[in-house]
């Protein structure tokens, strides 16, 4: 990597992390943080899967590390020390495992493959969006479980909390980031 595109690497980091709080703060408004103990449907990943997508394991894992640092000083909810690091720090990092597919997706815009491009978005969004909702479920587990309704085991309670969110989501940035991809330069993905 050379100096510039170093320095390309870093501002793009601090741009999208940006844009991803902003788009979280927007998703909130827009969609209600109605969940009691925090979550809310959100397109505050795409950010972080564009550039995993662009830049690969290593900017989306910063990128989502970077917004979950925003996210936990702007809007966090702190219960615990251990809880605000796993719902912050280790789910939105997780977002960037997208970043596997990374080669996969640039070679299919380079080769004007669409179906192959579109696949591994798909597989990349879904990782990135399941391992968040992985971190997001412990914590709800073992820092939350007071919250579960009585012979509700706290497991499934966790499971429908953070998964009703989690799957709208996930399902807004697979809908959203074909179109963003493609309105995107090739040269982007280059």
């Amino acid at each position: 990597m050379t100096t510039s595109s170093k320095n390309l690497f870093l501002v793009e980091i601090a741009i999208f992390s940006g844009l991803a709080i902003l788009l979280d703060i927007i998703s909130g408004a827009l969609t209600g943080r109605f969940w009691p103990q925090g979550g809310s449907v959100s397109i505050g990943m795409l950010p972080i899967l564009i550039m995993a997508f662009r830049w690969g394991l290593k900017g989306g894992l910063l990128t989502g590390f970077i917004f979950g640092l925003l996210d936990l000083i702007i809007a966090g909810s702190i219960y615990h020390p251990v809880q605000a690091f796993i719902d912050y720090f280790l789910a939105f990092t997780a977002v960037g495992f997208a970043g596997l597919f990374a080669a996969h997706v640039k070679s299919g815009i380079k080769e004007g493959k669409p179906g192959k491009w579109l696949t591994y978005i798909v597989i990349g969004t879904l990782l990135g969006g399941l391992l968040r909702f992985f971190f997001h479920w412990v914590s709800g587990i073992v820092f939350f479980g007071e919250y579960a309704p009585e012979g509700q085991p706290v497991a499934i309670y966790s499971l429908v909390y953070n998964g009703f969110y989690m799957v709208f989501s996930i399902l807004f940035c697979i809908i959203l980031l074909p179109v963003i991809l493609k309105a995107l330069p090739k040269k982007y993905f280059a």
